[in-house]
Order: structure tokens, then C-alpha cells, then sequence
């Protein structure tokens, strides 16, 4: 029998309105099984001891009335502050990254073709060793923060968002592939597409 071949792993990786997460789900729609860091940091704060960790870190504020966590209020908490950041990222990422590494070794045993890693972080994180490839979402600041403030959140928290990262130009030049996302859904697709025909065909054919 031919033997079956491994995974290949993708970490896509971008900015704050970006459009990271719409390249996900172009990624998901073409056959990728997407792993996100963001549901993994949700499920390791619904952990009680992680919850409590957080609560004596920042104050019961951060709750909502019914016990949950209040993600809004911890982040105008930490987005804008540096120490505060890093004392959230202390708490949390130990347990969001068991998670991440356990849901990707699952899809690696079942011999997924292709697997995404959707993370803001992965250089920050240092798991970049974990891919076979780095994909960066670039786009222009001033369409991010247009970006982020439809979606909801105000200028303040927009600017801190963006500045709690890394550059894009910083990004870019840790990756293996760069895609900018200034126009339109439609040509933001056609690049994720031809990103797909490159990587992914080629490394099963």
C-alpha cells in the first residue's frame, strides 16, 4: 500500500484588521480543517483555575453578571497597557497552547490534508516551528482601524489593539508568504485562492 501522506500545516498569522480571520475562512471553505487560537484562549479561561487566576489578577470587574468572563472589559484593561498584557498572557497562554498543540497532534493522527493554525501570535508565541508554512495578512493601518472601529470597537481601543502586536513589516519578514489585504472581499479571496493553488496542490502532487 502507498503510504498516506502527513499534514500539511499552515500558521496564518496577521494584525488586528487584517482580515486574518476572513483568510481563515476562505481557508476553511476550500477543505482545511482551522485550528483557532482565539477558541483555544476561550477555552482555557472557561477553566476555573485559570478563571480564578484572572480574577485575582484584575478584579471581579472582568466578570459578567453571570460568572462569565466580560472579554471587552479585560481588554481595554490590557490592550493599553504593556504590563498588564503580559500579566493576561502569563495566565492564560500555558493552558491555550496544551490546548492548541493537543488539537493539532489529533488532526496530525487522522492524517488531515491540510490544517491551519489561526493566530495572531505564532511568533510571539514561538510555535512557528510547529508549521510547515507562515502565511502573514498585511494590510494598510489606516483601513485596519477602519476596520476594527465597525466592528464595534472605539478609536482608543482600535490604536491599542494594533500597537499590542508586532509591525506587519515585522511579520512579513518572519514569513513564507505575504498577502495584503487593501481592496475588496473578492480580490482578498482570488489571493487566498492563488495562495492555495501554490502551497497546498503543489505539496500533493
Amino acid at each position: 500500500m502507498p503510504e498516506k501522506r502527513k499534514s500539511v500545516i499552515i500558521g496564518l498569522t496577521g494584525g488586528p484588521g487584517t482580515g486574518k480571520s476572513l483568510a481563515a475562512k476562505f481557508l476553511r471553505n476550500k477543505g482545511a480543517v482551522v485550528l483557532s487560537g482565539d477558541e483555544a484562549g476561550k477555552r482555557a479561561v472557561e477553566t476555573r483555575s485559570v478563571r480564578d487566576k484572572l480574577v485575582k489578577a484584575f478584579g471581579r470587574e472582568i466578570l459578567k453578571r453571570d460568572g462569565g468572563l466580560d472579554r471587552r472589559k479585560l481588554g481595554r484593561i490590557v490592550f493599553g497597557d504593556p504590563d498588564e498584557l503580559e500579566k493576561l498572557n502569563d495566565i492564560v497562554h500555558p493552558g491555550l497552547l496544551r490546548i492548541l498543540k493537543a488539537d493539532l497532534e489529533e488532526q496530525k493522527r487522522k492524517r488531515v490534508r491540510l490544517v491551519v493554525i489561526d493566530a495572531a501570535l505564532i511568533f510571539e508565541w514561538m510555535i512557528a516551528n510547529w508549521c510547515d508554512y507562515i502565511l502573514v495578512v498585511t494590510a494598510r493601518r489606516d483601513i485596519r482601524m477602519e476596520r476594527l472601529i465597525k466592528s464595534g470597537l472605539t478609536r482608543k481601543e482600535a490604536i491599542d489593539r494594533i500597537n499590542s502586536q508586532i509591525p506587519d513589516r515585522d511579520k512579513a519578514a518572519l514569513a513564507d508568504y505575504v498577502i495584503e489585504n487593501n481592496g475588496t472581499k473578492a480580490e482578498f479571496r482570488r489571493k487566498v485562492d492563488e495562495f492555495v493553488n501554490l502551497i497546498i496542490v503543489g505539496a500533493f502532487n
